[in-house]
């Protein structure tokens, strides 16, 4: 039997404690769900320019009116329906009426990320009550957050100095090379079929999310993809640049450990008595390779693409004046909560584990902030 997100407790629970102790809880005793964090993808988008190669039959599209890179209705719509999960999963944690500051609401500095968390916070706080103030609009404004990329060390920080010098580092190892080797072939065959030059794993990288992003607009895609996409060959190299994107402990800590980070200091504060008491919910709205390093950071990623809309909600419990997390994987494509387990830990974790687990992935203070002015000495 699993705790679930109401909290409710049908019958006994026994939970495993750090220390190998039994503590047998009785159904009275119910846990009390403190706060929730959740990381995910923008919707669907229209192909990126960096993207683009030059036999694309769509190389010249504008996608009027949602121009490159800018997010779809169909994004939109997935967007507000995870909105719209967020607030049926967590209604009572979040009440029916917003108050200032219930709510952390950040994005990355890209119009799709920006338009997806409105999207959410949209469905998630519709106005109630006194908040009402035009009865032919079911909305109201929530403020949010971001930085310009040069500034943004939190939720992109693949582009800070120390991240890039290790992974050189990734990139230098021989399984690695080995790896990158073995691929030489097809990204010759791809330079050939799209008209540009395909050296990296990371120019697989782009191709596969253009594909995704042209077939979801409902376009056809290049008849030589079939076989290697979306499963197969480009599958395959994809995941190579995922696996090299989190490959080591300090690209883990230096990635996906500083929104780790961030999460696991409000959720101490909780613990400590040191938060603002409003805080029920924090919103990150990033792009898949935030999901991915999250997972990664975690232990819990397995090779694939974070489809979009897809989420990593992480849940504070208290029960008993004892602290829990708990971890779900949204996938966005299907709507799907996929409940996960922390390699060491239970279902239910203990948080002081839970921070003992990842203490070698969750950077200091001294790690967290970067200079992306400054080059990598590599």
């Amino acid at each position: 039997m699993e705790w679930t997100t109401s909290g409710k407790l049908l019958a006994y629970w026994v939970l495993l404690i750090g220390s190998g102790s039994i503590l047998t809880l009785e159904a009275a005793d119910q846990p009390q769900l403190k706060l929730v964090s959740v990381v995910f993808r923008h919707g669907d988008r229209a192909p990126d320019p960096v993207e683009m190669f030059p036999k694309d039959p769509y190389y010249k599209y504008s996608f009027y009116p949602v121009g490159l890179s800018g997010l779809t209705n169909e994004g939109k719509l997935r967007e507000y329906q995870l909105g719209k999960l967020l607030r049926k999963q967590y209604n009572d944690l979040l009440g029916d009426v917003y108050l200032p500051d219930s709510v952390l609401a950040r994005s990355t500095d890209y119009k799709r990320t920006k338009m997806s968390l409105q999207l959410v916070l949209a469905a998630l706080y519709p106005p109630k009550g006194l908040q009402v103030w035009n009865k032919q609009l079911n909305w109201q404004p929530i403020p949010m957050t971001y930085e310009t990329p040069d500034r943004d060390w939190l939720m992109i920080p693949e582009e800070c100095p120390e991240y890039l010098e290790e992974r050189k580092k990734t990139e230098s190892l021989p399984e690695i090379q080995a790896k990158i080797e073995s691929i030489q072939g097809f990204l010759k065959n791809l330079t050939e079929l799209t008209g540009k030059n395909f050296t990296i794993p990371n120019d697989i990288y782009n191709l596969y999310h253009i594909l995704i992003a042209e077939s979801y607009m409902g376009l056809a895609i290049p008849q030589w993809t079939r076989g290697i996409f979306p499963h197969g060959k480009l599958l395959d190299g994809i995941n190579l640049e995922y696996e090299m994107f989190s490959y080591s402990e300090a690209q883990r800590r230096l990635n996906g450990g500083k929104l780790l980070f961030n999460i696991l200091e409000e959720m101490v504060a909780i613990k400590e008595g040191r938060s603002d008491k409003t805080r029920k919910m924090q919103l990150y709205s990033g792009h898949e390779t935030n999901v991915a390093a999250v997972l990664q950071t975690l232990g819990i990623y397995k090779p694939h693409v974070p489809e979009y809309t897809s989420a990593v909600i992480v849940e504070l419990y208290e029960l008993n004046a004892r602290y829990f997390v708990k971890v779900f994987y949204y996938l966005g494509i299907p709507s799907t909560l996929v409940v996960q387990k922390i390699p060491g830990c239970e279902v239910l974790c203990p948080l002081d584990k839970f921070l003992d687990l990842l203490k070698n992935v969750i950077p200091s203070k001294d790690e967290l902030a970067c200079d992306k002015t400054k080059k990598s000495t590599n």
